[in-house]
């Protein structure tokens, strides 16, 4: 099903963008969690199809700086892949991890 998974940028400002390769055609859900207050602030529902897969997440910019938990699953639920990304702040930036 999924081949490799990109980020970027991490930290991020005002948006997300994830490269997904894909071996054959599949749904999926993305969920963005504000770590630090354990609540969901985006969650999208995918078809994926073969191949290189680009989705931004945007409109990021009210997001409160710090850590959030991005987690990609597929349609039944099943995690396929979870990280970390970091919501800078605008007034101070940080040093791009990526």
């Amino acid at each position: 099903m999924v081949k490799e998974i990109s980020v970027y940028p991490n930290p991020f400002d005002y948006y997300i963008i994830l490269e997904i390769t894909c071996d054959e055609e599949a749904d999926c859900i993305i969920l963005l969690a504000d770590i630090k207050e354990g609540r969901i602030v985006r969650m999208l529902g995918a078809g994926l199809k073969s191949g290189l897969n680009r989705i931004p997440l945007n409109d990021l910019e009210l997001l409160t700086p710090g850590t959030y938990q991005l987690n990609i699953k597929t349609a039944e639920g099943e995690s396929i892949y979870q990280t970390k990304v970091f919501k800078q702040s605008p007034d101070n930036p940080a040093i791009n991890l990526n």
